[in-house]
């Protein structure tokens, strides 16, 4: 998926090296929020960090057809949307996704997910999206539940996040009948 406009002010546009300086800029303006959730926060401390995730999501996309997309509401940039993993062998992809916490609360994940999802599964071929969700967050967990997700296990010290432990929901969504 190189680009998709999903309305007037909201579009998925595949992560181009252009974008690092967006991408980092973002990730530096909403540091604190988004490093409660996101262990690579903390890594991403120069230009050069955004550029090296870039250019490794181009290499999958080439190797895998995994993808990350910004999500661009109103002309900026405000999240990523895409593919951490696809295992074609097994026909499963494992999405991520993150927004700004300003870009919260708007129904923009509620609009870009879907997209990806059906994207996954018409194009990607895939039979199943599975995502693991840390147990403590609630906006997360919300949103999976609405977007059809089934809980299919918990998984025990899932990562480590800051220092502490955290245990996920491991969710999977499969396409609905046609």
């Amino acid at each position: 998926m190189l680009r998709h406009k999903i309305n007037p002010g909201l579009e998925l546009r595949l992560l181009q090296p252009g974008d690092a300086a967006a991408l980092f800029a973002v990730v530096e303006a909403n540091r604190a929020t988004l490093r409660e959730w996101l262990p690579w926060v903390d890594a991403t401390v120069k230009v050069a960090d955004s550029e090296k995730f870039i250019a490794g999501a181009l290499r999958d996309r080439a190797a895998t057809r995994a993808y990350q997309s910004g999500i661009w509401s109103m002309g900026s940039l405000v999240g990523v949307i895409g593919h951490n993993r696809i295992d074609p062998a097994a026909r499963i992809a494992f999405p991520g996704w993150w927004l700004v916490p300003a870009a919260q609360g708007q129904g923009i994940m509620a609009q870009c997910c879907p997209v990806v999802f059906a994207h996954a599964f018409t194009q990607l071929l895939v039979n199943r999206i599975v995502v693991g969700v840390a147990t403590e967050n609630v906006r997360a967990l919300a949103l999976v539940k609405r977007l059809g997700f089934k809980q299919i296990s918990t998984l025990k010290n899932a990562e480590v996040l800051h220092n502490r432990r955290v245990d996920h929901f491991i969710y999977s969504l499969v396409p609905k009948p046609q």
